[in-house]
């Protein structure tokens, strides 16, 4: 970056007038940049007022003025190969160069080293110097400290350091890094041919790095330096002047918009607003301002757009926004990859991270509202039907913020996800049925990505017609498949409140919906939904079994998809008392749910355990199970009823065995059925570790049913002995993940590292 002139040294103090008189000398703004005054105001929509609280401008100013942080130009020269590091602090995908992945680890507070994978251009970041044999492994690795120059200069963490008076030979203050920042801009605008985009990209990752410090809370402690704040607060005008000049012509190509888009970031954390970070952009001022949504899209979004984003916000619940898209951030930044793409060696992917100084971000590429529209219910029965296409740019938004609901589930609700994808095994149990069609289907990619699940399902259809997924869920049931239905209950269950729900219906203008309030009853506790009132539409009554599993449903409305009547007002639930569950859910059709490490499964006709069950849904493929039913006292095992049930069909030797079908043929058990089936025997599911028992009689005495050298269900819980045993199971359950799982994405036309589904 360019050095200023006006640097504090311990060898030449100099007073904060003195200062302030040689910046003011060192360079004269045209009339057009107006220095917009420090004081905050209260910015307010035509239709809804809202104080702004901002962070506290001095405050503000006396952590840059007095944290410190190294600013040591970054070269190769360190740079080692064939080894890795480890990735506790992040992972950046599609970084083009080692020196760029080295970027990125400055603008992370606690990264000290990183290792780069030439093969797949990813990014680790570590906080120490370790190899933990899984990052990178091969000679296409590179790695390497934060900075080359001095790497015992860039462990100390300035969070944890004293203040020291910069010196020719030591770390620069936080105060010199805004400062760098502002003056590589004003070169930027002044056209300073001698730039290097890679130096312009280290300066404003070094200043990201602090912003997130401060957010965090993390540089504290210092003395007083009065002198540096009119310094700091001279630099935040300097900055809005340079941000403000129309003729500055920050690009991709010399990194200019990562730069001022960093520094648009710090202006708004200053100011609590963002009069001074866009200026004469009214659209993004309001949408910062009533929302909390900051824009790192290097101004490629339109105002239209824009004002799309500020609708689909303002129809989220509460919950959602608070407990998830700005979960501990006191905003959320909204990327445009792709529109910081240069070249391969200063991609989007690389610079497009750099502006983002909050927890909470999410990409929206490149496309603006308008663009196309895309079905959300592809190779499902309600395809093509009203409202089932939505607006790409819209699609996108509602995909991408509903990775952040993740955050918001509760135990309970995420037991409730692990159950039904375990149990959604067909292509058809999935809402989203028409994913991954070219690549094994819907049910392999959900079950193997489930961090997908809510962002697709709530986001891509939930978000834009919940009448349509809600009426697909009722067509499945009616042909005998209720999993489409649950999915749809945990997506309301999501998105309601304790008493009530928004369903969104009718997009219009491009991305517009409309939004309706229905009505919902939980079991005690703010536990599932039991019943859904929806305003001209009738009411819904559901059932479950005792681990939460859709058992049954009631409907008294209107056949078809029914959108919500903004003319009719559905009536709200009595309130509740802690009194017994609802009279609709009925009593547990077994007294246990499915232990929790599992069960152990026996080889049929042996005393011999197999292997430890984790699913208790699993019905085919090699996994699959039979079962055999053992007697209450005795403990011994029953394969078939003795004499025939009536009504039962028998198989080819005239036996009505427990595990076959009504007509006598084999057929695919869960855990669930085989419980259900023997406690309505009167006998139990096995559970005592015996041939003659969980093993269900000695193979070759002619017991029958196809059941020796199988694999039977038991009722025994897994242990430590058991083969395939999971310790992890022991532990608490754990919360899910802050960040939106891109591992779990694949490449497709709209983004060449990201898709949506």
């Amino acid at each position: 970056p360019v050095v200023s002139s006006f640097s504090t040294h311990a060898k030449s103090p100099q007073t904060a007038s003195h200062r302030t008189q040689a910046r003011s000398s060192h360079r004269s703004w045209p009339t057009s940049r107006s220095l917009a005054p420090t004081t905050t105001t209260n910015t307010t929509h035509d239709h809804e007022k809202q104080k702004i609280m901002p962070l506290k401008t001095t405050n503000l100013l006396f952590v840059l003025a007095l944290g410190s942080a190294d600013a040591l130009k970054s070269t190769t020269t360190c740079f080692g190969r064939a080894r890795g590091a480890c990735a506790d602090v992040g992972v950046a995908k599609g970084i083009s160069s080692a020196a760029t992945c080295q970027v990125q680890c400055l603008s992370m507070p606690d990264c000290k080293y990183f290792s780069y994978d030439d093969k797949v251009k990813r990014c680790h970041m570590c906080s120490s110097d370790v190899d933990d044999g899984e990052s990178c492994v091969g000679d296409h690795c590179v790695h390497g400290p934060r900075r080359c120059a001095d790497p015992a200069a860039a462990l100390r963490d300035p969070r944890v350091r004293s203040r020291a008076i910069s010196t020719d030979d030591a770390p620069t203050t936080s105060l010199d890094l805004l400062e760098a920042a502002v003056t590589t801009a004003e070169a930027l605008c002044g056209g300073v041919e001698t730039l290097d985009a890679m130096d312009t990209l280290t300066t404003a990752a070094e200043f990201n790095g602090l912003l997130k410090q401060m957010i965090a809370g993390d540089v504290a402690g210092y003395a007083v330096y009065g002198e540096f704040l009119d310094d700091a607060e001279y630099l935040a005008r300097e900055a809005a002047a340079v941000l403000g000049d129309a003729s500055c012509a920050p690009s991709p190509c010399n990194a200019g918009l990562a730069l001022f888009a960093t520094l648009e970031a710090f202006l708004v954390l200053v100011d609590g607003h963002g009069e001074r970070a866009w200026p004469g952009d009214a659209e993004r001022q309001h949408v910062f301002a009533d929302h909390k949504i900051f824009f790192a899209d290097g101004k490629f979004l339109s105002d239209y757009t824009v004002a799309r984003v500020e609708k689909f916000v303002e129809g989220l619940p509460t919950h959602l926004i608070e407990r998830g898209v700005r979960a501990y951030s006191p905003f959320t930044t909204v990327q445009v990859k792709n529109a910081f793409h240069c070249n391969s060696e200063l991609s989007g992917a690389s610079q497009f991270l750099i502006p983002t100084v909050t927890v909470r971000a999410f990409n929206l590429h490149n496309v603006q509202s308008g663009a196309w529209k895309e079905e959300a219910f592809s190779n499902t029965p309600v395809a093509g039907t009203g409202g089932t296409k939505g607006d790409i740019f819209q699609t996108i938004l509602r995909h991408e913020a509903a990775h952040q609901f993740d955050r918001t589930m509760n135990n309970r609700q995420l037991q409730l996800r692990q159950r039904l994808t375990a149990a959604s095994t067909e292509i058809r149990d999935w809402p989203r049925a028409g994913v991954n069609s070219r690549n094994g289907g819907a049910a392999a990619f959900f079950r193997s990505a489930t961090g997908e699940i809510i962002a697709s399902h709530v986001g891509n259809q939930y978000l834009l017609s919940t009448s349509s997924q809600l009426e697909l869920g009722r067509l499945k049931a009616v042909e005998g498949d209720l999993k489409p239905l649950a999915w749809f209950l945990f997506d309301l269950d999501i998105v309601g409140a304790a008493t009530t729900a928004t369903f969104y219906e009718n997009e219009k203008d491009d991305g517009i919906v409309d939004t309706y309030t229905v009505q919902i009853e939980r079991a005690p506790g703010h536990g599932a939904v039991a019943g859904l009132r929806v305003p001209g539409c009738g009411e819904w009554t559901f059932a479950y079994y005792s681990n939460g599993t859709l058992f049954d449903y009631t409907y008294d409305g209107p056949a078809g998809a029914c959108e919500p009547s903004a003319d009719v007002v559905a009536v709200a639930y009595p309130t509740q008392v802690p009194t017994p569950a609802p009279s609709q859910v009925p009593t547990a059709y077994h007294n246990l749910d499915f232990p929790a490490c599992g069960v152990k499964i026996f080889e049929g006709g042996k005393n011999v355990v197999s292997d430890c069950a984790r699913d208790e849904w699993i019905e085919e493929g090699e996994q699959a199970n039979r079962f055999g039913c053992c007697d209450t006292i005795t403990n011994a095992c029953v394969r078939k009823a003795d004499p025939p049930r009536a009504g039962r069909g028998l198989d080819g030797k005239d036996n009505d065995c427990f595990w076959k079908s009504d007509t006598g043929d084999p057929r695919a058990t869960h855990w669930h059925f085989a419980h259900e089936t023997c406690t309505d025997l009167g006998l139990k599911l096995c559970d005592v570790e015996s041939v003659a028992s969980a093993g269900c009689g000695k193979h070759g005495t002619g017991l029958k049913c196809h059941l020796d050298g199988e694999r039977l269900w038991t009722n025994i819980p897994c242990d430590a002995d058991t083969p395939g045993y999971d310790a992890t199971c022991e532990l608490a359950t754990p919360v899910p993940t802050a960040m939106a799982t891109e591992e779990e994405e694949e490449p497709t036309g709209l983004d060449p590292d990201e898709a949506i589904f």
